[in-house]
């Protein structure tokens, strides 16, 4: 692939984040990838990973960055023309079978998070394909995250997570469903 068809490509995936800009805001949903760093502060999770190697996971399942949340959409294309030559030289790198590394991620229950290979990550959304290979590190959570999760759903998830933190009920009733949809009814039960 020339460089030429590549920039090509990010003009299109650039234009399908304007598009998906400008129908989030239409339809009143978010069209931003989550950041890492408010989901650990929201459910208080611990810095401690551990370090699962080398696994193919679903790009479906990606939902935030731990850096770049801000540079792609939340179908991960690059809302910055300014990216343009960056995403372009890693694009001719994919299809030009010298291969890239693995993307790394932080794992989140049923969630990814990319740490580096935001780009790459990307790219293989625009090329359609389901899985890429990826360094995983997992973060335990005691709330269920999956790959539909929007930020509005954080407030809820973090009250939960308080909630089962105080109560423990998520280890002594795990037959149980907690899952409230009113942020504050968390708080009664404790009362």
């Amino acid at each position: 692939m020339s460089i030429g068809a590549a920039i090509e490509d990010f003009q299109r995936a650039h234009l399908k984040a304007v598009t998906e800009e400008i129908l989030a805001k239409a339809t009143g949903k978010s069209a931003n990838l989550l950041s890492y760093d408010t989901v650990r502060k929201e459910l208080k999770l611990h810095n401690t990973a551990i370090d699962r190697g080398l696994h193919e996971i679903s790009l479906d399942a990606i939902v935030g960055s731990a850096g770049r949340y801000e540079d792609f959409t939340k179908s991960f294309f690059p809302k910055r023309p300014s990216d343009e030559s960056r995403w372009a030289g890693v694009k001719v790198a994919v299809e030009s079978m010298t291969g890239v590394p693995p993307i790394e991620v932080y794992k989140v229950d049923q969630v990814y998070f990319v740490i580096d290979g935001n780009h790459r990550v990307s790219i293989a959304r625009q090329m359609g394909v389901p899985s890429i290979q990826a360094y995983v590190k997992e973060i335990y959570v005691n709330v269920s995250l999956t790959p539909d999760l929007e930020p509005e759903d954080l407030i809820l998830k973090a009250e939960q997570s308080d909630f089962f933190h105080q109560t423990n009920l998520n280890k002594t009733r795990p037959d149980i469903d907690f899952s409230l949809t009113l942020a504050g009814m968390y708080a009664k039960l404790l009362e």
